[in-house]
């Protein structure tokens, strides 16, 4: 129900979420939902950072390339040619 209400108001608002210029509610409501599961979890102060995604194939991808950068920083500067071939296992199912 939560998930419809959300999608109602955003399509009513029809408007860009990502920048504070545009749409300074949404981008308000991140942070402060953000930092209250910060604190459920136990960051102290709910400090950290975080980010909402519009489903799991964007999020898998996040993960994919916070892992990437995690082992292989150099590729935000210099790209895919400094780190060597990556593989991923993954599932046979869809």
């Amino acid at each position: 129900m939560v998930g419809l209400a959300a999608d109602w108001l955003t399509s009513t608002a029809n408007t860009n979420m990502f920048t504070y210029e545009i749409a300074p509610v949404f981008v308000l409501l991140e942070y402060v939902t953000l930092k209250k599961m910060r604190e459920i979890i136990g960051w102290p102060g709910g400090s950290g950072d975080g980010i909402f995604s519009p489903g799991g194939a964007i999020s898998n991808m996040y993960a994919m390339l916070i892992a990437r950068y995690k082992m292989f920083p150099e590729v935000k500067e210099k790209g895919m040619a400094a780190v060597p071939r990556l593989i991923a296992f993954t599932s046979e199912h869809n």
